[in-house]
C-alpha cells in the first residue's frame, strides 16, 4: 500500500484537490439552499419623522455598511426638516404660513412634484386622499395626544379646506385657492424617505439592505443567498413585535402599512384613529384595520396604503389592481385579503385570522 501511494502520489494529490473543490462548491450550494446569507450584515438604530428607524446593511465591507447607514439616516433627517409641517423652518411650514391666495407660491421642484402627485391620487380616489388634510389633523389633535371629539360645526367648517380641488401645481409653484388650507405631506413622507434611501444605497454600492421607517420598509438588493427576503407584516391587533404573516419578496420594493392601531383613542367603545376620511371629516370607518401596499415606488406605496384604508376593501382592492401594486387588506372581522399576485408568497402566521378568497 505504501509503495502504491508513493508511486501514485501525484494522481492522488490531483484527485484530493478535485474532491475538496467539489465539496466546497457543494457546501456553498447547500448554504444558499437553506437560506443563510453569504454577506455579512450590521444593524443600526436611528430616528426620523418622529419614529424609530432601523437600517440593516448587507455587504462584506464593514466600511461600506457603516457609511451607507450614516448616509441614509442623514438623508432622512434632512428630508424631515424640509417637509414636516411641525418644524417652523421647513418648506411646508413656511408655505402654510406665508402662501398668497391664488398666487404662485414657490417651492422646491421635488416638493412641487410630490404635491402634484398627491392631487392626482386624490382625483383617482374621488377624494379619499388629500394633501391638504392638515386642518383636520390639527382639529382632532390625535397625533398630539388629544382624546376628544371636535364639535360637528368645526368639522363641517374644515371639510372645504381639505378638498384637494382647492390646490393646483404649476411648474415649481403651488396655487392655493382657499384661506385656511394647510398642506401635510405625512401620508407620503415615509414613502419618499424610502425612495431617497434607495438612491443613497445605490450610491454606496452595498449588496442589500432593509430600512424600516415606522410602518414603511424598504427592501433593497440581495442578502447573498439567492432567495426571497422574508418580511414580517405587523399584526394590527397584537403587540408591536407581533407578526400577522410573512411576505416573501424580491429586493427593491417598498412595503407600507397604514392601520388604525398606530395613533388612536377610544371613547364609548369606539376607536378614533389618525387616518381621516377627507370626505366626512372623521377617522375612516371603512371596515378595515390595516392595509399594506407593496411596490417599487415608495411614494405610491405610502400614499396608497392611506387611500385604500379610507376607500375600504372593495374599492381599495379595485384601485390596487388598477395601479398594478400588491396589497394585503385586513378587515375588522380578522379576515385577510391579498391581491392575486402574492396569495402564494404571503404566509399567515397570527392565530384568529383567516385568509379570505
Amino acid at each position: 500500500m505504501r509503495r502504491f501511494i508513493i508511486r501514485n502520489r501525484r494522481v492522488i494529490t490531483v484527485f484530493t484537490i478535485i474532491f475538496m473543490a467539489a465539496l466546497f462548491a457543494y457546501l456553498i450550494y447547500k448554504t444558499k439552499q437553506i437560506g443563510y446569507g453569504l454577506y455579512k450584515n450590521s444593524t443600526y438604530p436611528g430616528s426620523a419623522f418622529g419614529t424609530s428607524v432601523k437600517t440593516t446593511i448587507y455587504d462584506n465591507d464593514i466600511y461600506k455598511r457603516d457609511k451607507a447607514s450614516k448616509a441614509v439616516i442623514d438623508d432622512l433627517k434632512k428630508l424631515d426638516e424640509r417637509i414636516s409641517y411641525r418644524i417652523d423652518e421647513s418648506e411646508i411650514a413656511k408655505l402654510n404660513r406665508n402662501y398668497v391666495i391664488d398666487g404662485m407660491n414657490k417651492v422646491s421642484p421635488d416638493i412641487a412634484s410630490w404635491i402634484k402627485r398627491e392631487i392626482e391620487i386624490s382625483k383617482e380616489t374621488k377624494g379619499a386622499f388629500s394633501p391638504c388634510i392638515l386642518p383636520l389633523t390639527q382639529l382632532w389633535g390625535i397625533e398630539d395626544g388629544k382624546k376628544e371629539i371636535p364639535d360637528t360645526a368645526y368639522i363641517e367648517d374644515a371639510l372645504p379646506l381639505v378638498d384637494a380641488s382647492g390646490l393646483e401645481v404649476e411648474d415649481s409653484s403651488v396655487i392655493i385657492h382657499k384661506l385656511g388650507t394647510g398642506i401635510d405631506l405625512g401620508a407620503v413622507g415615509k414613502g419618499v424617505a424610502a425612495d431617497i434611501a434607495k438612491e443613497e444605497l445605490d450610491k454606496c454600492e452595498v449588496s442589500g439592505a432593509v430600512v424600516s421607517i415606522g410602518g414603511t420598509i424598504l427592501v433593497y438588493g440581495d442578502k447573498g443567498d439567492n432567495r426571497p427576503w422574508h418580511i414580517g407584516i405587523r399584526d394590527p391587533r397584537g403587540e408591536m413585535d407581533d407578526v400577522l404573516g410573512i411576505l416573501d419578496t424580491k429586493g427593491d420594493v417598498v412595503i407600507s402599512t397604514s392601520g388604525d392601531y398606530e395613533q388612536y383613542f377610544e371613547l364609548d367603545g369606539i376607536r378614533y384613529h389618525h387616518i381621516f376620511n377627507p370626505r366626512t371629516g372623521y377617522p375612516a370607518d371603512s371596515g378595515l384595520v390595516s392595509v399594506t401596499i407593496i411596490t417599487p415606488d415608495g411614494f405610491l406605496s405610502d400614499a396608497m396604503s392611506t387611500a385604500c384604508f379610507v376607500m375600504g376593501l372593495k374599492d381599495g382592492m379595485t384601485y390596487a389592481e388598477e395601479k398594478g401594486v400588491s396589497a394585503i387588506f385586513v378587515t375588522e372581522d380578522k379576515k385577510v385579503y391579498t391581491t392575486k399576485d402574492i396569495n402564494k408568497s404571503f404566509i399567515l402566521k397570527a392565530k384568529g385570522y383567516k385568509l379570505a378568497k
